[in-house]
């Protein structure tokens, strides 16, 4: 905790990601997207079979528990891990958000910066992938458990 803090200070990154958070979750509110919603559920990292328990010990920033997986869910006790390495698999759902976040920023340079030279598009690139590399490491697990686990409605009391 204490790299975290000093790495980010008042973890503005944190803040910045909560309050995103919050303004997605009011839009999908607004336009009716479902509480059990898979996508809202992996966005707000959730367990998959109750959409009620938390995935990981601690927040994707915090920096010493990063991309801990709690052994199972509080609310449903939903086993996470479904066989030893499941979450190996998460490296291809990693490696191709990774590879959609270039392609989104390649296309916003393109649109809104299109006299920037290379070196310095692929230096923002790498910048980039390295402030958001722990939250696509978290969303890379969350989305692989959820292609596996299905929501299972008798688990909400």
């Amino acid at each position: 905790m204490a790299l975290g803090f000093f790495l980010f200070g008042n973890c503005n990154i944190c803040y910045a990601q909560n309050e995103a958070l919050l303004l997605f979750m009011a839009y999908l509110k607004k336009t009716g997207m479902s509480r059990n919603s898979k996508l809202l559920n992996i966005v707000r990292m959730r367990c998959p079979k109750c959409h009620q328990g938390t995935f990981f010990e601690g927040h994707p920033y915090q920096l010493t528990r990063i991309g801990l997986v709690k052994a199972s869910c509080s609310h449903c006790g939903l086993k996470y891990e479904l066989e030893p390495g499941f979450f190996q698999g998460s490296y291809y759902v990693s490696y191709a958000l990774a590879v959609a976040l270039f392609v989104a920023l390649w296309i916003l340079k393109s649109l809104f910066l299109p006299n920037l030279n290379y070196l310095t598009t692929l230096i923002s690139m790498v910048i980039a992938l390295l402030v958001l590399a722990p939250l696509l490491f978290a969303f890379s697990k969350v989305i692989w458990i959820h292609l596996f686990v299905h929501y299972d409605s008798s688990t909400q009391k």
